[in-house]
């Protein structure tokens, strides 16, 4: 099952949750304030590559070269 961030429209409360893939923009309570004026956030994610660490996915360009050190942020 994915994990989902979301925020708190009322309270800005940012929050995780794991739920299937088609509730995942579906409302849900805020864990804070009880608010179901959420929404989903987009999120990155990292992956490692080249066994050199963590690349993050958006500024990793070299990945296929086996050499990742350079994408570590």
């Amino acid at each position: 099952m994915p994990l989902y961030e979301y925020r708190c429209n009322d309270c800005e409360s940012i929050f995780d949750e794991l739920r299937p893939i088609r509730v995942a923009d579906s409302p849900i309570k805020c864990p804070a304030c009880g608010s179901s004026a959420t929404s989903r956030k987009l999120s990155l994610f990292a992956a490692g590559c080249g066994g050199n660490g963590p690349a993050v996915s958006s500024s990793c360009q070299n990945c296929s070269s086996g050499d990742c050190t350079h994408c570590r942020n």
